[in-house]
């Protein structure tokens, strides 16, 4: 019963949020079967998955499909043909075991601003196994006393900001090699008191690093190829530490201003500022800290006194949603906002509830795109960040080792995780994938088990701080004593 494969392999690259397939291929068999005759099919490798094998007179075509929520990367997957007698097959037709190779490539996502992307949920739809979580740092990046911003990444880069010498004020963005840590290139941004993370896009790199207040802070747009400035965008602001800018596409969105309250919109591919508005609501100012969220139709910030929705094309408010319990104004006009309103695509938006610094307390408030008032808002206190993964909300619970499950349609608490009461006190941004949560202190990093009874701690890094996932796999934590990297496949 020879059998002949109508291709020995082929190639199938799968993004993030594509289709799964189909692959397929034909078996076809000559020669007279001696009884019946079942089709057999295995697959090593876990990466690609039967969907059916169809019997047409002497030939089977073969569907499969790519699996779900894979690592990226490169992988080849074996599928074995073969005719049997019985569905156990016990006997195998001679000469009808053929092999099939899928050469996988899976793409995700960049990691382009805080919490991920413009709708900052922290989710990144992958599954891992913590077997294969490794003991030691892929690489480090040592600073000393310096702490580096938070980062961006792309495939084969991370990008991030440094002080350039431990006891200087001046900022540079530094692209690392993924795979080794090496410094690619430098771009000196100037003396700074502060710095945001950067941002990346489309092959561009936007940090906001300022020295001295002015109406016109230089915002330099840096190709991420080789470190050149390609155009100098502007914004307004006072000695204030800028959350990350916002990428959308060719758009970046901005919040800064000279008192604060203000949304800027540029377009980084010709360096056109495409809009700029004022939030002002006469109860609460934010100067600095946030990242804005941005969907296809409005941009979103939260001003501490209420929630202002944009419409993305000019900057025309659509709608302004009062927090009630604002009471934190700042100093004089100054506020803070550490943070980014977090979108689930369905017109909800979660975000932390007045005025905050890095490491303050906060309620987490919802609000919705067609409601003119508050939706709920949290008993409980969070910091650092939440992630959102599949209707709920995981937020550290402030002084404590706890994450709180809570559900985005009640903001009721439906479960708790505690990573070890022995543990220092959970500070930093949550990172939520299919299989694992991601947080951490100041000193350690935990993966947390979803999908176990319990949602056990199933690894620890010795390093703690901001968190990011790049779409090498890798795990960047970037702390008081620098940036470390963790492959996680």
């Amino acid at each position: 019963m020879p059998v002949t494969l109508s291709a020995s392999s082929t190639n199938y690259s799968l993004a993030e949020g594509g289709t799964r397939g189909p692959i397929s291929f034909t078996a076809s068999y000559t020669g007279t079967p001696s009884g019946t005759v079942v089709p057999d099919v295995q697959i090593s490798g876990g990466r690609v998955a039967l969907t059916s094998a169809v019997a047409s007179g002497a030939s089977y075509a073969v569907q499969l499909a790519a699996a779900e929520f894979q690592p990226a990367g490169q992988t080849a997957n074996t599928v074995t043909f073969r005719l049997c007698t019985d569905a156990a097959c016990g006997t195998v037709y001679p000469g009808s075991t053929q092999t099939f190779t899928v050469n996988l490539t899976v793409q995700l996502k960049d990691w382009s601003t805080f919490q991920r992307d413009a709708a900052h949920t922290g989710y990144v739809p992958v599954k891992y196994d913590a077997g294969k979580f490794p003991a030691a740092a892929t690489w480090q990046v040592s600073t000393g006393t310096s702490r580096p911003s938070a980062v961006a990444a792309r495939a084969g880069s991370v990008f991030a900001n440094f002080y350039a010498e431990p006891t200087s004020n001046r900022v540079e963005t530094r692209s690392i090699a993924a795979d080794t840590g090496a410094i690619r290139w430098r771009y000196d941004l100037g003396r700074s008191h502060d710095m945001s993370a950067p941002s990346y896009a489309n092959g561009r790199v936007v940090s906001a690093v300022m020295d001295s207040s002015s109406g016109s802070v230089p915002m330099p747009v840096i190709d991420a190829n080789d470190g050149r400035v390609l155009r100098v965008l502007s914004y307004a602001s006072q000695f204030a530490q800028a959350g990350a800018p916002v990428p959308a596409g060719d758009d970046l969105f901005h919040q800064a201003g000279y008192y604060g309250n203000v949304v800027y919109a540029y377009n980084t591919a010709t360096g056109i500022s495409t809009w700029s508005s004022n939030a002002g609501n006469g109860i609460g100012i934010v100067q600095q800290g946030e990242s804005l969220g941005v969907d296809d139709r409005y941009v979103y910030f939260y001003s501490g006194g209420a929630l202002n929705i944009f419409n993305r094309a000019d900057g025309t408010v659509y709608r302004s949603i009062p927090d009630p319990f604002f009471s934190h104004a700042g100093l004089s006009y100054y506020g803070s906002y550490y943070g980014a309103p977090i979108l689930d695509g369905k017109g909800n938006i979660f975000t932390f509830s007045d005025n905050r610094g890095s490491t303050q307390p906060s309620a987490i408030i919802a609000f919705a795109l067609d409601q003119t008032r508050f939706v709920w808002r949290t008993s409980g206190t969070y910091v650092g960040h939440p992630a959102l993964r599949g209707g709920k909300l995981y937020a550290p619970r402030s002084n404590s080792t706890i994450i709180d499950v809570i559900d985005t349609a009640t903001g009721s608490v439906t479960a708790s995780i505690d990573v070890g009461a022995t543990k220092a006190k959970l500070t930093s941004n949550v990172i939520a994938t299919e299989s694992h949560l991601f947080v951490g202190s100041e000193r350690e990093t935990y993966a947390i088990d979803l999908l176990a009874g319990g949602n056990p701690v199933v690894w620890t890094a010795a390093t703690g701080g901001a968190l990011a996932l790049s779409p090498d796999n890798l795990l960047i934590v970037t702390g008081s004593t620098g940036m470390t990297a963790y492959r996680l496949n």
